[in-house]
């Protein structure tokens, strides 16, 4: 049996539930801001933090490389029709990402509830 410790998916999930508070907190800041003069909507990128997440180890030469990336998650400035004040949040889209941020971080704490339950599981009857 692998010990938690060792376990790969639990860094893993640390890093992408990490992502999906930042990434939550960016989009609540998005709507907050809703009408002041001048805001730009921001959010973070997904590819950078699941690249960095997730790690291939290549079993033949004639494997691609894997491509690495900075670990942190990186903000970037989402592109959005400007209003006459300047600011470019769009509500519709800030709350259908919430949505979908909401969802997945769900997933994933649904996903670690079921390892641990399951080391649990293996603990508790292991020695039965």
């Amino acid at each position: 049996m692998i010990a938690p410790s060792e376990d790969r998916n639990f860094p893993m999930l640390q890093n992408l539930l990490t992502w999906a508070s930042k990434r939550q907190q960016a989009l609540g800041a998005n709507i907050a801001n809703l009408d002041t003069p001048g805001y730009r909507a921001k959010d973070y990128t997904f590819e950078g933090e699941l690249g960095s997440s997730l790690s291939m180890i290549a079993t033949s030469e004639k494997h691609l490389a894997p491509f690495h990336e900075d670990s942190s998650a990186r903000m970037i400035e989402v592109g959005g029709e400007e209003k006459l004040n300047g600011n470019n949040v769009d509500i519709e889209r800030e709350l259908t990402e919430i949505t979908k941020n909401g969802v997945e971080y769900i997933t994933m704490i649904q996903y670690l509830n079921h390892k641990v339950r399951t080391l649990r599981s293996a603990i508790n009857e292991g020695g039965r």
